[in-house]
């Protein structure tokens, strides 16, 4: 609910309770509120009189706002008064008045609308970036494994929505090739992996990785349950020797009272130096109860990739969870 109509709807109930309390001299009245300029202010009160009523609120400069007449309809009259954008700030006083004699008063205090500048977006930057390139073994076109890692350096906002557009660069600057992802989260002072794979239509050597990224979306950080990885290994190709395979370990469901029915994987393979030499994915379906394990096995994206070079992968995960 808008903070305005949470203030109006607050006011208006505590108006009306200040002028019931008038009518009964035991209870104290109570103290003026706030509002602010350009609000919408109810003033509803009982009353006994069948005549006709008036509201007048009165500004701290003398100047009036004045209501249309009204009658009581089962000892109940209410206004709805606009406080002006020009109102001077102070106290104001509103009266009801009914018939000759009969008359209620209060007061607010106006304030001006006071408003918080939106939180600047996350910047999110590539941290480190690296691909292995592989001429096909017929035709003329070639596979690309690559991986990156993407770093929040916000330390107050999660972002939500990353749209990212790689595009792969010969060394004289003509693309030949260009994916799309959006990443779903990259929690704040985060850094999470991304890698995958390309089919190119060419044999050209890919010089360079150039990386657009934009951030769609973003909200303030939170904590984030994630599972965890162990026993994670790099194998070769049983039936291409001499290149990455896949990617197996064990997915651990030990920090959510949750069942795990979906894990995204994205994977990046380094060498010894800390180099990214290219990158995978993989998905599980299988439910994975709570304080359980299981296999994964990630087959994709890592063919281009010389068994000689992996040394280290690197795991990021989207999962869902259920209470089923």
């Amino acid at each position: 609910m808008p903070l305005r109509l949470i203030t109006t709807l607050f006011l208006t109930a505590a108006l009306a309770a200040t002028a019931t309390t008038a009518t009964a001299s035991a209870r104290p009245a109570a103290g003026p509120l706030v509002v602010h300029r350009g609000q919408a202010v109810k003033v509803s009160v009982r009353t006994p009189s069948k005549g006709d009523c008036l509201a007048e609120a009165r500004y701290a400069d003398g100047s009036r706002q004045d209501s249309g007449v009204k009658h009581a309809r089962n000892g109940v009259v209410s206004w709805t008064l606009r406080v002006p954008n020009t109102a001077p700030l102070g106290y104001a006083e509103w009266t009801v008045r009914c018939g000759v004699t009969w008359q209620r008063t209060g007061r607010w205090i106006v304030k001006t609308v006071t408003s918080q500048a939106p939180a600047a977006a996350p910047h999110v930057i590539v941290d480190r970036q690296g691909f292995s390139q592989r001429p096909d073994s017929y035709g003329t076109g070639s596979s690309v494994s690559y991986g990156m890692l993407l770093k929040n350096t916000s330390q107050t906002q999660d972002t939500t929505n990353v749209y990212l557009l790689i595009n792969f660069a010969t060394a004289g600057g003509e693309l030949i090739g260009t994916v799309t992802k959006t990443v779903a989260l990259i929690p704040a002072g985060g850094t999470i992996a991304i890698g995958d794979a390309i089919q190119m239509r060419t044999q050209a050597p890919v010089s360079n990785l150039e990386v657009t990224i934009k951030v769609n979306s973003f909200e303030p950080a939170k904590p984030r349950i994630l599972p965890h990885f162990v026993n994670v290994a790099i194998l070769p190709n049983q039936n291409d020797t001499g290149w990455v395979g896949e990617v197996d370990g064990e997915i651990v469901n030990d920090t959510s009272p949750q069942t795990l029915t979906l894990a995204k994987l994205s994977i990046v393979l380094l060498d010894a130096t800390g180099k990214i030499v290219g990158g995978g994915t993989a998905m599980t379906f299988s439910p994975l109860p709570s304080g359980s394990r299981m296999v994964f096995l990630a087959q994709t994206g890592f063919t281009a990739v010389p068994i000689s070079t992996a040394v280290t992968a690197l795991i990021s995960v989207e999962p869902t969870y259920t209470s089923a």
